[in-house]
Parts: structure tokens; sequence; C-alpha cells
């Protein structure tokens, strides 16, 4: 049974991120199973904090803030109390101190989670970039390229988020978490500030069984059996392709691209804390400061680019051109710069009114 005299840090909100079939959805039904944690199906609400940046589609929208005359830290501040207000309520009516978020692509949005809430604390999951793509195509039947590209650009930004927020942000593997999720679980508790509950381990047992976020059930126990069940559905040409985009960051990670089980630990604990990742990143010939392509839904709504109006010509019948006409026009062309003005606009006069001669000598 958990220590009860123990003081869980309720003021401090946790994020769970990962690329999208990382395992995020285990991991937030088996910490929402604790006694003092509430974490509900992904909500996005970062997305929408985001959003209080810019005003959508507006060339201005970056200074609405400005003409009510609120600093950047105002609203900042204001975010905070709104989002973590809502997210509080709900931990409250579940009985629980502490709240959190599993929110997937908040991985782009951790700075300003950051500075929403300076006490929070992230807990990134990663997975072998193999069982990724192969979950995305069987769930929501992307490519694999495609699912190898969003294992890449998620998990690059994850690690570059982690790293830069330090002792606020820790990152486990899938793999470890459902060899050995005892000791990883209490790794993490640890971190987190709670006691240890038996009741992470039995995440399945509690509540009615259903269907959550991503096609996950409530009633599946851990199953390290999950470690290498994609290779079924994963293999030969396919595979090589997925080590080809993803080889230098899974090794990063200790993976061998075309292995489903993790070549050597992340740490004795089985938890890699931001400082230590930031030591790791300084050894590796990962460049870590190019910042992956944010995704578009989560740029700001700036106003699209006006089009380029394409000139469409009808394609000119050389047997209406004339090589005197061709060759007039071809010294107009070439002298026209040294005319004065006047004699200039003459000449263009004279070329507007052979236009088909015109495109195919060249404009004016």
């Amino acid at each position: 049974m958990p220590d009860d005299t123990a003081s869980p840090p309720a003021h401090r909100p946790i994020f769970i991120v990962g690329a999208n079939g990382s395992g995020t959805t285990l991991l937030r039904l088996i910490l929402d199973s604790h006694e003092h944690i509430a974490i509900p199906p992904e909500t996005g609400v970062m997305r929408l904090a985001a959003m209080h940046e810019w005003v959508p589609y507006w060339n201005l929208g970056d200074r609405w803030a400005q003409s009510l005359d609120l600093s950047e830290t105002e609203v900042t501040a204001r975010l905070a109390e709104f989002y973590g207000g809502l997210l509080a309520s709900y931990a409250d009516s579940q009985g629980k101190q502490r709240w959190g978020d599993k929110t997937p692509f908040n991985v782009w949005h951790l700075d300003l989670a950051a500075r929403m809430f300076p006490d929070l604390q992230v807990v990134g999951i990663v997975r072998h970039p193999g069982a990724v793509a192969s979950s995305l195509r069987r769930r929501f039947r992307r490519p694999v390229k495609r699912g190898a590209k969003h294992w890449k650009r998620s998990t690059t930004q994850l690690l570059r988020e982690c790293a830069s927020l330090g002792d606020r942000a820790v990152v486990l593997r899938y793999e470890d978490l459902v060899s050995s999720p005892e000791p990883v679980m209490r790794a993490l508790l640890d971190w987190l500030g709670e006691p240890w509950s038996p009741a992470v381990l039995e995440h399945h047992t509690q509540g009615a069984a259903q269907q959550v976020e991503g096609f996950t059930r409530t009633d599946t126990p851990i199953d390290v059996s999950h470690v290498d069940a994609w290779t079924d559905h994963l293999s030969g040409s396919a595979l090589e392709r997925v080590a080809a985009k993803t080889g230098p960051l899974a090794r990063f990670l200790n993976y061998e691209p075309t292995r489903p089980e993790p070549v050597a630990p992340l740490s004795d604990t089985g938890l890699l804390l931001g400082t230590a990742l930031r030591e790791r990143q300084r050894s590796s010939t990962i460049n870590w400061l190019k910042a992956p392509r944010r995704p578009v839904a989560d740029k700001p709504l700036r106003p699209p680019s006006p089009r380029r109006r394409s000139r469409r010509h009808s394609k000119p019948d050389l047997a209406d051109v004339r090589v005197r006409d061709v060759v007039r026009h071809k010294v107009i062309a070439l002298a026209q710069r040294r005319l004065p003005d006047a004699t200039r606009n003459k000449v263009n006069d004279i070329r507007r009114k052979n236009a088909t001669v015109d495109r195919i000598i060249g404009p004016r």
C-alpha cells in the first residue's frame, strides 16, 4: 500500500509526450491509476493555449495583447490560470490532488508549457522506430515512410526539449517499461515525488473496460510480447527504409533499427534525466542545433501568402511570324535601353502590338 503520510507535490503538473504510437496512452493509464494523479484522455489544451499567441489568419495577430496593455508574462499567467484550472478541476472531480496531461503533439509546445507552469515535470516516452511506423500503418493507415518521418521529427523535438528542461524532464523507453514495469515505475514515481503504489501495475483492473485514444483498451495489461510483435507486420525492404531514415537517432537511444530489442540500457534506472541527456547529446554526431520542421497544425496560423499569378499564354503559331518582324523586334529590344524615355515608350507601344513575336523572342 502507498505511504499515505507522504506529501505529494500536488501543484506540479505532469506532461506525458512522445511520438504517436510510442506508448503514451499506456503510460497515461498507468499513472492515472495512482491514488494521487489524474490524467484525462488527450485534451490538446497546449495547442489551444498556443493559439492565444497569434490570432489566427491576421497579419497583426501577435499584437492583440498590446492593445489591452498586457505583457507577455501577464498573458502567460492568465493562460496558466485558465487551462491549469480546468485540469485541476478534473483532478478534483476524480478525488485526486495532482493533474497531468497526455497529448503527443504537446512536444511542440513544451516551451510554452514551461513558461505557463515553471514547476512542471515532463515525462517523454520513446519506442523503436519500426514499432511506431508499424503501429501508425495498422491503426491509422499511414505509409511506412510517413511513420518513420513522424518518429524522427517528434523524437528529435522531444529530446531537444527535454535536454533544455534539465531536471524537470525525464525520458524512458517503452521497451523498458513493459519488460521491467515495477523497477521503471518505482524510479519514475520517485522522480515525480510520489509514493509507490501497487495500483500502477494493475491499471487494467480499475474501472469499466473501454476503448480510449489510439484504439487502446483500458483492460489490456502490460504485455512484454508487444516489444517485438511489430516485426510480424514490418520486415524486409519496408524495415530497411525505416532503418535508413531513423538509424542515427535510433542508435542514440541504444536501438538497432533492424532489431526489436534495445541493444543496451538507457541508464541504470531506465530513466534518462534531461541533464544526463544534454551530456549525451554533446558526445553525439547528431546536429542538435537544427530544429525539426514543425507540423503545420502546430504553427501560428498566419495569413497565407498571396498566390502568384501565373501567365498562361496560348502557344504561338510560328507560321504567323515573319523573319523580318523577328529581326526588327530583336534589334529594338537590344537598342531600347539606350533610347530616350519618349522614344522608349513608342518602342514599347510597337512591341505591344505584336505580342506573338514578343513571346518568341523574349519579353521587352
